[in-house]
């Protein structure tokens, strides 16, 4: 795993991002206590590896694969990826050797006409190479971001995600999740395009080489156009600037004397040619390909290569904060089963007032802010509060706010959060929600609000309560009202939060 670890040191590539995408899916369907539960143990195992903080999502990753079973996205990838750059590479290959040869058929009666050389093999991969690089250029300068124009019909389709298959909901993520997907694939699919253009090239240019070195051919120029061999001459002389610093003894651009002693006059044969002149068009022709052809190529695969990286490396996954809060929340005082007590992580909060620390913690910091429906401000014991925080987070409240889950107070909660000192500098808050009433259009708007990624990394947690019974106002919700719940919160996508059961 180690191993593993330092390949990811420099960024996630894109097949780890989809199977990081693949595992979220999959604990939809868990309890989110049994996700905590996980989550803590990877965290300590990450600490007992002494894993830097950069690498403990690749952590989380990686043991999540170990544990994993069935096929990974990534594998599916990586096979289509290798089939498809065998295809492209040995067909541009093929392509380009079939189109050389085809246009140096010599039978010895009419040299090749080097017009059609350049206009047949040269003229259209530069094209293309032009296009390609102006298109890259447009895109780089207006700096404008890939959105999806069907999300609407993927969301009228898909109304209920969490009755989904694992594999229909992967789907869905990918589909709805700001399109960072679709730009990777982009760049990946450019690379591959940019593959099979290069081997094109490459095959053009080793035709070409290979069918002068073993077959004796002749070149000669001809037009219908009144271009004397002044006018060729001006425009051999425009192509090969690019390499005219080079030394003229080697032969790379023909001269004016060889360009008049080998244009084609079809009345006269070509028994007048000077062999010498005939044959002074290859080295000409091969550094076209190579400059105009092989070089542009390798730069856009190289940039495309480049690209595609720069768009893995920069982009931050908004599920790995909340996964490696996870793997760093304190124990809580009672470990669960399976847990080690005697090795604890150093994270925590000030406890607050009656509030009884976990073991072992050395706690600073904010941990939690917990959110209250202004009637249930002291209905609640705070032992119960902090209880309810610890279980679903790990951490006791650092503060108790009640606010309505309306957009304008959960905008000023925000504000007046937002100089806290967060333990590990990450944002949780619980928010407390009576699911027998069922979500209305402002409560969503205010939880999109809450979910926003910000720079220091957001958790939202959501517990849901039941009707109060017998003075006890943390009961259970009832599964028809939790659902309604979990469905409205689900079609916030890309919004993802934890939801917890509220009970004693």
């Amino acid at each position: 795993m180690l191993v593993r670890l330092l390949v990811m040191k420099h960024g996630m590539h894109f097949g780890d991002y989809l199977d990081l995408e693949w595992f979220l899916e999959k604990d939809r369907i868990l309890d989110p206590g049994e996700i905590l539960d996980r989550d803590r143990k990877i965290g300590l195992a990450a600490q007992a590896d002494s894993v830097p903080q950069t690498l403990q999502g690749a952590y989380w990753l990686e043991r999540r694969r170990d544990t994993g079973t069935g096929g990974l996205p990534s594998h599916s990838l990586n096979s289509v990826l290798i089939a498809l750059r065998l295809l492209f590479g040995f067909g541009g290959l093929l392509a380009g050797i079939s189109l050389v040869r085809a246009l140096l058929m010599y039978s010895g009666v009419e040299p090749v006409n080097v017009s059609v050389f350049l206009l047949l093999a040269v003229l259209p991969q530069a094209g293309l190479s032009l296009l390609a690089a102006g298109l890259l250029l447009f895109r780089g300068l207006r700096r404008t971001e890939f959105r999806i124009p069907l999300r609407p019909l993927f969301d009228l389709v898909w109304r209920r995600p969490g009755s989904l298959s694992p594999q229909a909901g992967f789907v869905r993520a990918l589909i709805l999740r700001r399109g960072w997907p679709a730009r990777m694939l982009g760049w990946e699919s450019l690379r591959l395009m940019h593959l099979g253009g290069s081997c094109l090239a490459f095959g053009s240019l080793a035709g070409l080489t290979v069918s002068v070195a073993v077959t004796d051919l002749a070149f000669g120029w001809q037009s219908t156009l009144r271009v004397g061999a002044q006018g060729m001459h001006t425009l051999v002389m425009a192509l090969s600037t690019p390499w005219s610093w080079l030394p003229a003894q080697w032969g790379l651009t023909p001269t004016l004397l060889q360009i008049e002693g080998s244009r084609i006059i079809l009345k006269d044969g070509i028994q007048a040619l000077a062999s010498a002149d005939l044959v002074a068009w290859w080295p000409f022709l091969c550094m076209c390909l190579l400059v105009y052809a092989l070089l542009p190529r390798l730069i856009l695969l190289a940039s495309a290569h480049w690209m595609l990286r720069r768009a893995e490396r920069r982009f931050v996954h908004p599920d790995l904060g909340r996964i490696v809060d996870r793997m760093q929340a304190p124990l809580l005082g009672s470990a669960r089963v399976g847990e080690i007590p005697a090795a604890p992580l150093h994270l925590g909060v000030n406890a607050t007032a009656g509030t009884e620390q976990s073991r072992g913690q050395d706690q600073t910091g904010i941990g939690c802010v917990l959110l209250l429906p202004p009637e249930l401000l002291g209905r609640i014991r705070d032992d119960l509060l902090s209880d309810l925080t610890r279980r679903v987070c790990g951490y006791p409240p650092g503060r108790v706010i009640p606010v309505s889950l309306e957009v304008d107070g959960i905008r000023q909660m925000l504000d007046d959060c937002a100089g806290l000192d967060w333990a590990g500098g990450f944002e949780r808050y619980v928010v407390l929600i009576e699911a027998w009433q069922p979500p209305i259009r402002e409560n969503l708007l205010a939880l999109t609000l809450l979910g926003q990624e910000n720079d220091r990394g957001r958790n939202l947690i959501l517990v849901f309560c039941g009707r109060p019974s017998g003075g006890d106002w943390l009961t259970a919700p009832d599964e028809a009202a939790r659902e309604v719940w979990t469905d409205a919160v689900a079609r916030l996508a890309p919004l993802r939060v934890d939801i917890f059961g509220a009970s004693t």
